[in-house]
């Protein structure tokens, strides 16, 4: 009968769709940065496109379409949370975390620029519908929640090495040899892998949103096959219950921590009602991954997953929905955890969860530092 009357809310909900925002009560929104000029360590040789063409951003910098890219992203959120957040922004209501690069903290003060435009008491320069508002990054060596977990989860790599070293990779090592070598040639380094294929995809892909013209040779493989096998390798790095427990699961675990805080009433302050962390590719994938809702592929520039707490109006119970952003021309569409409906009973969701949920992060990493 419970589970009767939870399918009939669920349907009212989904009909009535301005009972929306009634019933929300915190967001996590985890995004990529917006488009940026190619990495150093993604480069190569015979790239006919080098430093001087990148400039004066540099290797690795966010571009304009990158700049107008977050403000869009942060436009995008207050459309779609403009009645929860209200029109006037405090402290309280978001807490905002970038890694350490300069291309994220630049994304994450851009989404900020578009999710809180100032009220009218907040304008303090005419000519410019901006407020400051706070974020915080840890130094790239010391984060241990946003930051790829390869540098420090010696677990996670021990696992990830076995999938690298399965049938099922070798295989396609075999079978996509003449692509590896066909890229190889052309780009005149080392091409042995789909890793080796991603880093060459993001340089084109950053390439290609910088409206430069690919080289000729790039389009027999490019996007495809190569947008499949970066794709893929995205996929290998979630691959089994182990890798996406010590890769997203952490971030999962703070998630349903403050989430759980929201339940009992005792989050702090009182008044949070977002959590947005500014991040890379690989952030959008592994908290989709660790939530079971990830098809292998690479996220676009300024894509983002919502993931939110809401309290059903006619039966107090709690439950959780994500939606995925994945670009900025489309309404951002909702994501089926497998094993529940497309909004997600409270306890029923912490339930499907849990195998992806560390306990002991630092033992399960066999780390040396401590990561609890």
């Amino acid at each position: 009968m419970n589970t009767l009357r939870f399918l009939l809310i669920f349907v009212t909900f989904i009909a009535y769709g301005y009972q929306y925002e009634e019933t929300l009560q915190l967001v996590h929104v985890f995004l990529r940065h917006g488009s940026r000029t190619p990495e150093l360590k993604h480069s190569y040789p015979n790239d006919i496109y080098q430093l001087e063409d990148f400039q004066p951003m540099g290797w690795g910098q966010l571009t304009n379409l990158g700049k107008q890219n977050g403000y869009q992203l942060g436009k995008l959120l207050r459309g779609q949370y403009e009645n929860f957040l209200g029109n006037i922004y405090t402290s309280d209501i978001i807490q905002a975390t970038s890694t350490d690069f300069d291309r994220t903290k630049m994304t994450v003060l851009l989404v900020l620029a578009g999710l809180f435009p100032p009220s009218r008491s907040q304008v303090w320069d005419e000519g410019l519908s901006w407020i400051p508002i706070p974020y915080s990054f840890e130094k790239d060596e010391e984060d241990y929640h946003l930051r790829r977990v390869t540098a420090y989860c010696p677990a996670y790599v021990k696992e990830l090495n076995k999938v690298y070293n399965s049938l099922e990779n070798k295989q396609l090592e075999e079978d996509y040899q003449h692509v590896f070598q066909y890229i190889e040639d052309h780009v005149g380094k080392p091409i042995r892998s789909a890793d080796d294929v991603l880093g060459i995809f993001q340089t084109l892909y950053a390439e290609q949103h910088m409206n430069l013209t690919l080289p000729k040779w790039s389009e027999i493989v490019y996007p495809e096959p190569m947008t499949y096998l970066a794709g893929l390798q995205c996929h290998y790095e979630n691959y089994n219950s182990i890798l996406k427990r010590l890769f997203g699961g952490r971030m999962l675990r703070k998630v349903i921590e403050q989430m759980n805080a929201k339940i009992m009433n005792t989050i702090q302050p009182t008044g949070r009602k977002i959590y947005l962390y500014s991040g890379h590719e690989y952030n959008v994938i592994n908290i989709m991954a660790a939530l079971n809702v990830y098809t292998p592929h690479v996220p676009k520039y300024s894509a983002a997953v919502m993931i939110e707490l809401h309290k059903l109006q006619d039966t107090n119970q709690f439950a959780v929905k994500v939606l995925y952003a994945r670009d900025l021309n489309n309404e951002p569409e909702m994501l089926q955890i497998p094993g529940c409906e497309t909004i997600c009973e409270w306890n029923k969701f912490v339930e499907l969860t849990k195998p992806h949920v560390p306990v002991n992060y630092t033992k399960e990493c066999d780390s040396e530092v401590y990561l609890d």
